[in-house]
């Protein structure tokens, strides 16, 4: 059991009873334990710097650690089998993604919410940038330099990375290194449970009466599905054995399940995962 406390002006942590060190500032949504439970971290301020502290050890004092949208700051994230940690920081105006206690950097900025371990956790990736541009670090390494990215994810063996760049209004999939076919959208993308497949959503502007509109399709092995309203977001999915595909999709104001190319009835709402997609 892990807990933050405050005597004397003071804030410090207390795991099993025990207490740490005291600090000026401990930020309370930072407190975390590994996966395995055996290893606690957590953001701490003193003397005006941040330290990430990992079992009861500062790292590396810093300006500030990355500020998101949800959170006033990021915690350090552990790796799936616990041995691993990383963290994005400030120093000065550069930002640096902090893994096993080595900087990689520096950057202008980097998103803490795009560091993800591989599930192997002998990888790691993040989305960074530079100037204008975005693009993806993994193992240390920068790839390519877009207009925009989104992701990256790993493939369940850790070997494969894939994610959505954006280029002179276009936007595409790269996986391994490898620029896929452009679309006006891409969205949701993701690796089949064996790791040889890849399948995500991709749009396109098409003319209507009211204009241009956005239509939204799948994309399995390279090959394009069927034009909907919309594919439902998150609703592409692999089977367990990786051989079949399926989604959910709007058009013409109702939804259908789609599995393996053959659209189904249409329905009002469909409910899937515990909740209504309508």
């Amino acid at each position: 059991i892990a807990y933050l406390a405050e005597a004397g002006g003071k804030q410090f942590v207390v795991v099993d009873g025990k207490e740490q060190k005291s600090y000026d500032q401990i930020l309370n949504e930072t407190l975390i334990f590994s996966p395995d439970s055996r290893r606690v971290a957590y953001l701490a301020k003193a003397d005006n710097k941040w330290f990430a502290v990992v079992d009861g050890n500062e790292g590396k004092p810093y300006d500030d650690f990355a500020k998101t949208d949800r959170f006033s700051r990021a915690s350090p994230a552990f790796s799936p089998n616990s041995q691993r940690v990383a963290y994005v920081a400030r120093a000065g105006d550069k930002w640096f993604a902090v893994v096993d206690g080595k900087e990689e950097g520096p950057y202008d900025g980097i998103s803490p919410w795009s560091l993800v371990f591989s599930l192997d956790s002998q990888r790691v990736a993040y989305r960074a940038t530079i100037g204008a541009k975005q693009f993806i670090v993994a193992d240390g390494k920068e790839e390519k330099h877009y207009d925009s990215v989104d992701g990256p994810i790993f493939s369940k063996d850790g070997r494969r990375v894939a994610y959505a760049a954006g280029m002179s209004g276009k936007s595409f999939l790269v996986v391994d290194g490898k620029e896929e076919k452009s679309y006006d959208a891409i969205g949701l993308f993701l690796f089949s449970p064996d790791n040889r497949r890849v399948g995500y959503v991709a749009g396109v502007h098409v003319a209507g009466m009211a204009g241009k509109q956005l239509k939204f399709f799948t994309v399995v092995d390279g090959k394009e599905g069927t034009l909907y309203d919309l594919v439902v977001p998150g609703s592409l999915l692999f089977s367990p054995d990786s051989q079949r595909v399926a989604f959910s999709a709007i058009a013409g104001g109702m939804l259908y399940v789609v599995v393996d190319g053959n659209q189904g009835n249409p329905f009002d709402f469909i409910i899937s995962y515990g909740s209504i997609s309508d």
